[in-house]
């Protein structure tokens, strides 16, 4: 009896190591490091606030933000209003990013006078707020900046851990966004994922940024170039065979980045 128990011990024993060193693993390939930590903050205005809403960041909100990015608050910041008037997604999005988490702090106490870091008459005209934590995961970008890019902004809700996800995006997405960038049609791309993903409706979030609009007519036919030109290397081809389900996509956003007026 004493050496089943011992046995079962040992096996259970062998069995809660194991776990540990996966979940070891797994965190080992998430990139968190204090550089890398951003905010990504979604504003809701009603359809009929929406102009002024957009004039309201030209004019004062842009100042704000590059006034903390002068204080050392803000490591870099980029806003940007979606196209189209659509209930369902947000109108404005902030994405900044902290060099420190000793800046992260200043912006916690910041937020306590001013919500989201918007300035009163904009606070005035939202009715809702989001604000999400995030680590930049992978990132690239064509050595030249397009003067006017078009974003779209994609959320995934991942459907398996975030280390088997990333895996998934080594092999499969982001050999696909090189090639677009080869292509002359995408300027940068971005992959976030959530620090603290639980009860939110998406955990990872591509940010692309297209050369111009003639970039983004061209997308789906250089998405299936690109996407031929891979299918010749097995690695590749070996995924996009076998994919299994990863991540579900949720819904897409066109939009522009806000300038100084």
């Amino acid at each position: 009896m004493k050496a089943r128990l011992l046995s079962l011990c040992c096996l259970l024993s062998a069995l809660l190591l194991n776990l540990l060193l996966t979940d070891l693993a797994a965190a080992a390939e998430l990139p968190v490091n204090d550089e890398a930590s951003a905010l990504v903050i979604s504003y809701h205005v009603a359809p009929l606030q929406r102009p002024a809403l957009r004039r309201e960041l030209e004019k004062s909100g842009l100042r704000q933000f590059q006034r903390w990015k002068n204080e050392g608050i803000l490591k870099s910041y980029r806003i940007l209003f979606s196209r189209y008037a659509d209930s369902d997604h947000w109108d404005a999005m902030a994405l900044l990013t902290f060099s420190s988490s000793a800046n992260v702090e200043r912006w916690k106490i910041l937020e306590q006078t001013t919500p989201g870091g918007l300035t009163r008459k904009a606070l005035a005209l939202v009715r809702a707020i989001h604000s999400v934590p995030l680590v930049l995961a992978r990132s690239n970008s064509a050595a030249e900046t397009p003067a006017n890019p078009v974003f779209l902004v994609i959320p995934y809700l991942t459907l398996v851990s975030m280390g088997d996800y990333l895996k998934y995006a080594d092999g499969y997405v982001i050999p696909q966004f090189d090639g677009w960038i080869g292509e002359a049609v995408l300027s940068q791309y971005e992959l976030w994922v959530g620090s603290f993903p639980a009860g939110r409706p998406w955990s990872a979030m591509v940010i692309l940024a297209y050369q111009d609009e003639a970039a983004l007519a061209r997308r789906n036919a250089v998405v299936a170039k690109v996407r031929a030109r891979l299918k010749e290397i097995p690695e590749w081809k070996a995924i996009s065979d076998n994919k299994k389900s990863v991540r579900e996509e949720k819904l897409v956003v066109i939009a522009d980045q806000i300038s100084f007026r």
